[in-house]
């Protein structure tokens, strides 16, 4: 019986340094290049992303969370922007309703997602101005 026991608590002895890192906690990468899934892109938050310097309009793709200089945010439209680079929610808006000039032909109205009035070209979607905050 002592034997049976003895033999027992020194195989228990020698498993645990090997059964020990499974119930670690995995180590926590300092570096920017290691994402979690609360970085991911979420399009309320965030409409484009940065790869090193160079933006991009949209939801990365996969192999973009594994690059250098990866990092998702928010980029304010500006004037020469286009509407279609990425699939931002907007909807065209009624000028009178908001007591706007009558836009130039070829142009509409549109709001975004954030609530900002923007002036675009209808077919090329290029923004001509940006009416901030007009809700």
């Amino acid at each position: 019986m002592k034997r049976l026991i003895l033999t027992a608590l020194t195989a228990a002895m020698l498993a645990a340094p090997v059964a020990a890192p499974a119930f670690a906690e995995a180590p926590r990468h300092q570096d920017s290049d290691h994402r979690n899934d609360a970085d991911r892109f979420d399009a309320s938050r965030y409409n484009g992303y940065y790869v090193g310097r160079a933006w991009r309009f949209g939801p990365p793709p996969a192999d973009a969370y594994h690059k250098r200089g990866f990092r998702v945010g928010y980029k304010p439209w500006r004037k020469g922007d286009h509407l279609g680079y990425y699939g931002t929610r907007y909807v065209e808006v009624d000028y009178r309703d908001r007591h706007l000039k009558a836009p130039p032909r070829g142009y509409h109205y549109v709001r975004d997602d954030k609530g900002d009035i923007i002036l675009a070209t209808v077919a090329t979607g290029l923004i001509a101005s940006i009416i901030a905050g007009s809700n």
